[in-house]
């Protein structure tokens, strides 16, 4: 064998070696990627928990009680614990939705379309809360529309997008 035959072996070597690490190194990120995201819903079912929890101490649990059905019934001051407590769900709701964790779960569609419905059943008030406040600070336009429609499924009407921040405003 001469030295050019030799230069192309060792080239087509060097070539097959280097295409071997490229993948290794794809697959590699691919596994990264997934741990991450892992990690996402990891740290955000945790944060839901420590939420739970908030709502199970003496002195919110009677807030969340009445605030979940009825919104109005707070007092104003309870009504500033309910909605901090409101946009921190929302907040995890919105991570959820922007980490593209949708349809995770066998035979669900819309994970986080589930939630709300059952959410919005179980507490009317969270749906006051949403229509009011929660609605102006849910930026990503996809979870606004299915927030939007699933208000719309479960109270036969559109959600009133004059609140602003908790403010209605009125025509001029």
């Amino acid at each position: 064998m001469d030295w050019d035959q030799l230069a192309t072996v060792a080239q087509l070597v060097t070539g097959a070696a280097t295409l071997g690490v490229a993948v290794l190194l794809v697959s590699q990120l691919r596994q990264q990627h997934r741990d991450a995201e892992r990690e996402i819903l990891y740290t955000s079912q945790g944060r839901m928990q420590d939420l739970q929890r908030t709502i199970m101490t003496s002195h919110f649990g009677p807030i969340w009680a009445r605030g979940s059905q009825d919104f109005d019934s707070l007092n104003e001051e309870e009504q500033q614990q309910f909605r901090a407590l409101g946009y921190s769900m929302l907040t995890l709701q919105s991570v959820n939705a922007q980490s593209g964790h949708e349809g995770l779960d066998r035979g669900v569609a819309s994970r986080i379309e589930a939630q709300t419905t059952g959410s919005y059943k179980q507490w009317p008030g969270i749906a006051t809360y949403y229509e009011r406040y929660g609605r102006s600070h849910t930026y990503n336009p996809e979870l606004r529309s299915l927030l939007d429609a699933v208000f719309l499924r479960e109270f036969g009407r559109e959600v009133d997008t004059s609140w602003q921040w908790g403010v209605k405003e009125t025509a001029s």
